[in-house]
Protein backbone atom coordinates (compact mmCIF):
# COMPACT_ATOMS: atom_id res chain seq x y z
CA UNK A 1 0.00 0.00 0.00
CA UNK A 2 1.16 3.54 -0.66
CA UNK A 3 2.34 5.48 2.10
CA UNK A 4 0.42 8.27 1.33
CA UNK A 5 -2.77 6.10 1.51
CA UNK A 6 -6.01 8.09 0.66
CA UNK A 7 -7.31 9.30 3.60
CA UNK A 8 -8.94 12.39 5.11
CA UNK A 9 -5.58 14.89 6.56
CA UNK A 10 -5.25 17.96 8.56
CA UNK A 11 -4.00 21.01 7.12
CA UNK A 12 -0.02 20.49 8.14
CA UNK A 13 -0.48 16.71 6.65
CA UNK A 14 -1.71 17.82 3.65
CA UNK A 15 1.21 19.82 3.17
CA UNK A 16 3.82 17.38 4.32
CA UNK A 17 2.24 14.98 2.14
CA UNK A 18 2.93 17.77 -0.60
CA UNK A 19 6.44 17.94 -0.06
CA UNK A 20 6.90 14.22 -0.01
CA UNK A 21 4.80 14.33 -3.50
CA UNK A 22 7.78 16.37 -4.87
CA UNK A 23 10.40 14.42 -3.21
CA UNK A 24 9.53 11.23 -5.26
CA UNK A 25 9.48 12.75 -8.90
CA UNK A 26 11.52 16.28 -8.69
CA UNK A 27 12.89 16.32 -11.41
CA UNK A 28 9.66 15.68 -13.62
CA UNK A 29 7.46 18.20 -11.73
CA UNK A 30 10.85 20.66 -12.18
CA UNK A 31 11.15 20.25 -15.63
CA UNK A 32 7.61 20.78 -15.84
CA UNK A 33 7.50 24.06 -14.26
CA UNK A 34 10.70 25.07 -15.54
CA UNK A 35 9.29 24.94 -19.51
CA UNK A 36 6.84 27.06 -18.84
CA UNK A 37 8.96 29.79 -16.52
CA UNK A 38 12.28 29.96 -18.48
CA UNK A 39 10.81 31.20 -21.55
CA UNK A 40 8.60 33.57 -20.13
CA UNK A 41 11.59 34.77 -18.34
CA UNK A 42 13.31 34.80 -21.74
CA UNK A 43 10.18 36.79 -23.32
CA UNK A 44 10.50 39.29 -20.30
CA UNK A 45 14.17 39.83 -20.56
CA UNK A 46 13.73 40.26 -24.34
CA UNK A 47 10.78 42.95 -23.68
CA UNK A 48 12.08 44.32 -20.33
CA UNK A 49 8.80 43.58 -18.72
CA UNK A 50 8.60 44.44 -15.34
CA UNK A 51 12.81 43.78 -15.57
CA UNK A 52 14.28 46.99 -14.69
CA UNK A 53 11.09 49.71 -14.80
CA UNK A 54 8.60 48.41 -12.38
CA UNK A 55 6.77 51.69 -13.41
CA UNK A 56 5.45 50.08 -16.98
CA UNK A 57 3.28 51.36 -19.47
CA UNK A 58 -0.70 50.28 -20.03
CA UNK A 59 0.48 47.71 -23.18
CA UNK A 60 3.40 46.20 -21.00
CA UNK A 61 1.00 45.70 -18.19
CA UNK A 62 -1.26 44.55 -20.31
CA UNK A 63 0.99 41.86 -21.75
CA UNK A 64 2.62 41.03 -18.47
CA UNK A 65 -0.50 40.03 -17.32
CA UNK A 66 -1.62 37.84 -20.44
CA UNK A 67 1.54 36.03 -19.56
CA UNK A 68 1.14 35.33 -15.90
CA UNK A 69 -2.49 33.81 -17.05
CA UNK A 70 -0.90 31.58 -19.55
CA UNK A 71 2.19 30.56 -17.25
CA UNK A 72 -0.19 29.49 -14.28
CA UNK A 73 -2.90 27.82 -16.35
CA UNK A 74 -0.26 25.86 -18.04
CA UNK A 75 1.86 25.38 -15.06
CA UNK A 76 -1.45 24.80 -12.84
CA UNK A 77 -3.01 22.29 -15.16
CA UNK A 78 -0.08 20.40 -15.72
CA UNK A 79 0.72 20.12 -12.19
CA UNK A 80 -2.68 18.68 -11.45
CA UNK A 81 -2.54 16.22 -13.80
CA UNK A 82 1.18 14.49 -12.57
CA UNK A 83 -0.09 15.76 -9.06
CA UNK A 84 -3.01 13.14 -9.16
CA UNK A 85 -0.92 10.35 -11.13
CA UNK A 86 1.86 10.72 -8.44
CA UNK A 87 -0.57 10.51 -5.90
CA UNK A 88 -2.45 7.48 -6.93
CA UNK A 89 0.63 5.72 -7.43
CA UNK A 90 0.89 5.97 -11.16
CA UNK A 91 3.65 7.09 -13.01
CA UNK A 92 3.58 11.16 -14.44
CA UNK A 93 3.38 11.53 -17.97
CA UNK A 94 5.16 14.65 -18.62
CA UNK A 95 4.54 15.09 -22.50
CA UNK A 96 0.85 13.55 -21.75
CA UNK A 97 0.21 16.32 -19.26
CA UNK A 98 1.30 19.29 -21.15
CA UNK A 99 -1.05 18.17 -24.45
CA UNK A 100 -4.41 17.70 -22.23
CA UNK A 101 -3.76 21.09 -20.65
CA UNK A 102 -2.95 22.47 -24.30
CA UNK A 103 -6.42 20.69 -25.07
CA UNK A 104 -8.22 22.53 -22.11
CA UNK A 105 -6.44 26.15 -22.02
CA UNK A 106 -8.95 28.40 -22.91
CA UNK A 107 -11.11 27.07 -19.88
CA UNK A 108 -8.48 26.87 -17.10
CA UNK A 109 -7.48 30.39 -18.50
CA UNK A 110 -10.90 31.24 -18.49
CA UNK A 111 -10.97 29.56 -14.72
CA UNK A 112 -7.68 31.00 -13.52
CA UNK A 113 -8.50 34.64 -14.28
CA UNK A 114 -12.29 34.30 -12.21
CA UNK A 115 -10.59 33.09 -9.67
CA UNK A 116 -8.11 35.75 -9.71
CA UNK A 117 -10.85 38.79 -9.84
CA UNK A 118 -13.08 37.33 -7.32
CA UNK A 119 -10.43 36.86 -4.65
CA UNK A 120 -8.63 40.40 -5.53
CA UNK A 121 -12.00 41.73 -4.95
CA UNK A 122 -13.05 40.15 -1.92
CA UNK A 123 -9.61 40.84 -0.23
CA UNK A 124 -9.89 44.46 -1.46
CA UNK A 125 -13.19 45.42 0.16
CA UNK A 126 -12.87 43.30 3.02
CA UNK A 127 -10.43 40.47 3.60
CA UNK A 128 -13.22 37.87 4.59
CA UNK A 129 -15.22 37.77 1.57
CA UNK A 130 -11.52 37.23 -0.29
CA UNK A 131 -10.55 34.09 1.96
CA UNK A 132 -14.06 32.46 1.42
CA UNK A 133 -13.49 32.96 -2.54
CA UNK A 134 -10.35 31.41 -1.91
CA UNK A 135 -11.77 28.38 -0.45
CA UNK A 136 -15.05 28.04 -2.66
CA UNK A 137 -13.16 28.66 -5.85
CA UNK A 138 -9.87 25.64 -4.60
CA UNK A 139 -10.45 23.36 -7.06
CA UNK A 140 -11.27 24.50 -10.19
CA UNK A 141 -8.02 23.75 -11.71
CA UNK A 142 -8.23 20.37 -10.65
CA UNK A 143 -12.05 19.85 -11.65
CA UNK A 144 -10.85 20.93 -15.15
CA UNK A 145 -8.24 18.93 -15.94
CA UNK A 146 -9.35 15.98 -13.82
CA UNK A 147 -12.95 15.90 -14.37
CA UNK A 148 -13.16 17.66 -18.10
CA UNK A 149 -15.72 20.17 -16.55
CA UNK A 150 -16.60 23.34 -19.02
CA UNK A 151 -16.55 26.77 -16.73
CA UNK A 152 -19.38 26.91 -15.33
CA UNK A 153 -19.05 23.64 -14.06
CA UNK A 154 -15.78 24.29 -12.39
CA UNK A 155 -17.32 26.88 -10.20
CA UNK A 156 -19.96 24.42 -9.86
CA UNK A 157 -18.06 21.31 -8.92
CA UNK A 158 -15.32 23.34 -6.67
CA UNK A 159 -18.34 25.09 -4.71
CA UNK A 160 -20.49 21.79 -3.90
CA UNK A 161 -16.66 20.36 -2.77
CA UNK A 162 -15.83 23.38 -0.28
CA UNK A 163 -19.04 22.73 1.40
CA UNK A 164 -18.53 22.90 5.12
CA UNK A 165 -14.87 22.41 4.38
CA UNK A 166 -14.10 25.86 3.59
CA UNK A 167 -11.64 27.14 6.93
CA UNK A 168 -10.14 23.86 6.26
CA UNK A 169 -9.13 24.64 2.94
CA UNK A 170 -8.51 27.79 3.50
CA UNK A 171 -5.91 27.19 6.10
CA UNK A 172 -4.13 24.65 4.26
CA UNK A 173 -3.35 27.36 1.28
CA UNK A 174 -2.43 30.10 3.47
CA UNK A 175 0.20 27.26 4.91
CA UNK A 176 1.84 26.49 2.10
CA UNK A 177 1.64 29.90 0.73
CA UNK A 178 3.52 31.13 3.82
CA UNK A 179 6.11 28.56 3.43
CA UNK A 180 6.66 28.99 -0.25
CA UNK A 181 6.89 32.93 0.10
CA UNK A 182 9.49 32.52 3.44
CA UNK A 183 11.35 30.69 0.95
CA UNK A 184 10.92 32.91 -2.24
CA UNK A 185 11.84 35.92 0.21
CA UNK A 186 14.89 34.81 1.99
CA UNK A 187 16.13 33.85 -1.96
CA UNK A 188 15.42 37.07 -2.98
CA UNK A 189 17.37 39.04 -0.37
CA UNK A 190 20.20 36.71 -0.96
CA UNK A 191 19.80 37.44 -4.82
CA UNK A 192 20.06 41.67 -3.71
CA UNK A 193 23.91 40.77 -3.10
CA UNK A 194 24.38 41.41 -6.34
CA UNK A 195 22.82 44.51 -7.60
CA UNK A 196 21.17 43.34 -10.57
CA UNK A 197 17.25 43.36 -11.75
CA UNK A 198 18.41 40.59 -13.73
CA UNK A 199 20.04 38.32 -11.61
CA UNK A 200 16.40 38.85 -9.13
CA UNK A 201 14.30 37.91 -11.83
CA UNK A 202 16.70 34.49 -12.72
CA UNK A 203 16.97 33.84 -8.90
CA UNK A 204 12.63 34.47 -9.01
CA UNK A 205 12.37 32.06 -11.89
CA UNK A 206 14.44 29.45 -10.37
CA UNK A 207 12.75 29.72 -7.18
CA UNK A 208 9.19 29.62 -8.67
CA UNK A 209 10.23 26.90 -10.69
CA UNK A 210 10.69 24.48 -7.12
CA UNK A 211 8.06 26.17 -5.04
CA UNK A 212 5.55 26.61 -7.81
CA UNK A 213 4.81 22.33 -8.19
CA UNK A 214 4.18 22.28 -4.56
CA UNK A 215 1.24 24.73 -4.20
CA UNK A 216 -0.36 22.32 -7.59
CA UNK A 217 0.41 19.54 -5.32
CA UNK A 218 -1.24 21.14 -2.35
CA UNK A 219 -4.34 22.03 -4.23
CA UNK A 220 -4.43 18.59 -6.22
CA UNK A 221 -4.33 17.02 -2.32
CA UNK A 222 -7.04 19.33 -1.31
CA UNK A 223 -9.25 18.26 -3.85
CA UNK A 224 -9.26 14.69 -3.23
CA UNK A 225 -9.16 15.28 0.26
CA UNK A 226 -12.72 16.97 -0.08
CA UNK A 227 -13.94 14.32 -2.67
CA UNK A 228 -12.38 11.71 0.39
CA UNK A 229 -13.93 13.31 2.75
CA UNK A 230 -17.84 14.00 1.27
CA UNK A 231 -17.60 11.32 -1.74
CA UNK A 232 -15.79 8.03 -0.34
CA UNK A 233 -13.18 8.36 -2.94
CA UNK A 234 -10.95 6.10 -1.15
CA UNK A 235 -13.64 3.65 -0.55
CA UNK A 236 -14.42 3.76 -4.31
CA UNK A 237 -10.90 4.03 -5.64
CA UNK A 238 -10.07 1.29 -3.85
CA UNK A 239 -12.72 -1.34 -4.62
CA UNK A 240 -12.90 -0.11 -8.27
CA UNK A 241 -8.89 -1.61 -8.17
CA UNK A 242 -8.73 -0.43 -11.45
CA UNK A 243 -5.64 1.43 -12.75
CA UNK A 244 -7.53 3.38 -15.35
CA UNK A 245 -9.16 5.46 -12.55
CA UNK A 246 -6.50 7.36 -12.14
CA UNK A 247 -6.33 8.73 -15.23
CA UNK A 248 -7.97 12.21 -15.37
CA UNK A 249 -10.67 12.02 -17.84
CA UNK A 250 -12.30 8.94 -15.32
CA UNK A 251 -12.04 10.96 -12.41
CA UNK A 252 -15.45 12.51 -13.10
CA UNK A 253 -18.48 11.52 -11.10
Amino acid sequence: MNELDLRPRSSTEIVDAAFQLFRRNPTQLILAAALVYVPWLVIRLVFDLGINDPLIGATKALALFAGLIVVYAVVGGVTSVMAADIYLGHTPDLSAAFRLTGSRFVTLALAGIIRFVLITVGMVFLVIPGLYALGRFFAMTQTVMLENKGLGGALSRSSTLSVGLKRHIVNTILLIALVTIAISVGFGLLSQVFQSKVITNVVSTAVSVVLYPLLGLTETLLYYDARIRKEGFDVEYLARGDASSAAPESAAI
